[in-house]
Formats: structure tokens, sequence, C-alpha cells
């Protein structure tokens, strides 16, 4: 399962990936909003092996991110339904190096016509901390509206809605 989106090549996330996510998830700045500071290496692999497991257990999740000019992982996007969670989530995060370049808002969007088209989601929820600025726009420019807010290990998260059009 890929999904091409002319800059970006999205493809499920293996343990290749490893060195890639390890990378970008031991950037602070990355992991900002994400998580209390960068991940260690110990951190990256638990994460990585709970978004390979993800896959195996719904038949969806989180994709690489390839910048289809480089060949390089830049990132992961996708999807996340855990047991007790709040519901269909898509989330994203990007290398520094990659920020600013329209690949957040490009891969999202063909992951949101994936979901409802392929996936046959009614719903999709976006969990952004209150001050991540650039990913609310990006979630508004994805057609979300604010739900309603929630604390989490001292932390303020607002959850965005997407709804499949023609659906509630």
């Amino acid at each position: 399962m890929e999904i091409d989106t002319g800059r970006l090549r999205l493809r499920p996330i293996t343990a290749d990936d490893f060195e890639a996510h390890a990378r970008i998830t031991s950037d602070p700045e990355v992991m900002r909003y994400i998580h209390d500071g960068a991940l260690s290496r110990a951190q990256a692999w638990w994460n990585i092996a709970r978004y390979v497991g993800h896959w195996h257990l719904r038949g969806y999740g989180i994709f690489a991110a390839v910048e289809q000019s480089s060949g390089d992982v830049i990132g992961h996007m996708g999807f996340l339904n855990p047991e007790g969670g709040r519901g269909f989530e898509l989330g994203w995060a990007l290398a520094r190096s990659a920020w600013g370049k329209g690949y957040a808002l490009e891969g999202t969007r063909a992951l949101v016509a994936h979901a409802f088209d392929e996936l046959d989601q009614r719903h999709i929820a976006c969990v952004i901390h209150a001050d991540n600025v650039r990913s609310i726009r990006i979630a508004e420019r994805l057609g979300a509206a604010l739900e309603r807010e929630e604390a989490e290990g001292g932390k303020r998260l607002l959850i965005y809605g997407i709804v499949r059009p023609g659906r509630s």
C-alpha cells in the first residue's frame, strides 16, 4: 500500500526506517509538541515498534514520508486508532529540514482522501498541542473544525475533527 502525492511517496513504516526515525525524533524541535522532549534511541525503537505493530493489528497505520526527489525518509504521517484512544486519528511529524515546503499539507491531504475513500472512515481526529500553531493551521486547511479541548499530562490539547463530506 503506497500513496504517491507527486513530491512524496507514503508507504507503511517498517523496521528498516528506524535510523531515519531515530534521527528525526531525536530533534527536540520536531518533538516539541508531540512528546516531552526528544526521544532517545530506545524510545524511538519502541515508538516505531508501535507504528509497525499498528499496521498488523488494524490494517492501516503510520506511513514513512519519502521525498521523491532524494529518496530520503523525511518524516512520518498517518493513522492511529489505539484501544482507549480518541478514535481514528491522523498525525504527522517531519524532519526540520522538510519544514516550510508544504510536505505536511500535501501528505495529509492525500491521507484524508485515502481515509474517506479507501478506509471508509467517517470521522478523523487530529490531536494537537494548543501551542502548535503550524499543526493547527494544517488541520484547518484540511477542513478540520475544533471539537473540544482536553488536558493530558499537564498539556492543553485541542481535538480537531474532519467529517467525511455527505456524512455525519
